[in-house]
């Protein structure tokens, strides 16, 4: 076998680790913050776990990075959060936002490991796979203990194969009334998780910033994220199925910074990535002419949010460049 340092990174391998680090590198000042503000000690070994393997992440992923001869992101530093502050946000949020950007991760690294030849950069994302099915078992079963969890509905038990007999499936039955199938479902319920990861984040950064600009994007983002929230909720009221409930109780009335206005811009704009990418997915699967317009409706508009995120980051020179191809000269 060939010694993986003479064999080039690909364009895959490459954006895989370089956002991956850029990711890991954001989301460590987070865990250190959850770290540090968590109130049971259950919640705050999690956190303490999921920060220890999140830079031990980061060293490997900087060496290959290195290795290859590529510059590592800037990131962030120390002066970008208040370890001293007094905390934001509820522990069972806390568990919630490490639930949701596990299953962030685990979709992550499986699309990294999947689109990975290099011995070594296998070897590397299937470590960061497993790492991140650990913290999701572990964050689920404390969620469970602790007698929050809420799960997607339970459905009928379909004891025979069945085979889709009209085309009108597409469209629903008797007048768009067919129910959601199980994949429709499950998507859904995702999708909305981020919604209102992003709502009650996006709600609790905003009453800590002293800048009326970084507020006033904020509170944006929180008007896109519950718009959108009601608009797929009523997917589930037609079904008649449970309605995962908002978490602004969970924030606290604390006013003092906790994160630097760059760190929580960025990593809204991080989330309404993830919100894209999970509409887009979720397209993919869905077989209901109703869905298909919603999604597409809130592609659209997510997507011209985060462009307008993104411009903003470019205007203050807060937005790292990813590596690309070389423009001819």
């Amino acid at each position: 076998m060939s010694n993986p340092k003479s064999i080039l990174l690909t364009a895959s391998e490459l954006g895989y680790l370089w956002t991956g680090y850029s990711i890991n590198e954001m989301s460590k000042w987070y865990l250190k913050i959850f770290r540090e503000h968590s109130i049971k000690d259950d919640v705050k070994n999690l956190f303490a776990f999921a920060l220890q393997n999140t830079n031990e992440m980061l060293v490997d992923r900087a060496e290959i990075l290195s290795n290859d001869g590529y510059a590592i992101p800037v990131g962030f530093s120390h002066t970008d959060i208040d370890v001293s502050s007094t905390p934001l946000f509820s522990d069972r949020f806390m568990l919630f936002y490490l639930h949701v950007g596990s299953k962030l991760g685990l979709n992550f690294h499986s699309r990294s490991l999947a689109l990975s030849t290099r011995v070594d950069v296998r070897k590397y994302n299937t470590e960061c796979l497993n790492f991140a099915t650990v913290i999701h078992e572990r964050v689920v079963d404390l969620i469970l203990n602790k007698g929050f969890y809420m799960k997607t509905p339970a459905l009928p038990t379909q004891t025979f194969p069945e085979y889709i007999q009209k085309s009108s499936y597409l469209n629903g039955w008797l007048g768009d009334t067919r129910p959601m199938n199980s994949m429709e479902i499950a998507n859904h319920y995702l999708i909305i998780e981020i919604l209102l990861m992003v709502e009650t984040l996006a709600s609790g950064f905003a009453q800590t910033s002293d800048s009326e600009e970084i507020v006033e994007i904020l509170q944006k983002g929180v008007t896109v994220a519950n718009k959108q929230y009601h608009a797929m909720v009523e997917f589930l009221e037609k079904e008649e199925l449970p309605i995962p409930t908002s978490y602004s109780a969970e924030i606290t009335d604390s006013k003092k910074r906790v994160f630097s206005d760059r760190i929580m811009v960025t990593h809204l704009t991080g989330l309404f990535g993830s919100l894209l990418s999970q509409y887009g997915f979720s397209l993919g699967t869905v077989m209901n002419h109703n869905l298909v317009t919603a999604y597409t409706t809130q592609i659209s508009k997510t997507g011209a949010f985060t462009e307008k995120l993104s411009r903003f980051l470019i205007e203050k020179e807060w937005l790292e460049k990813v590596p690309g191809a070389r423009s001819k000269t």
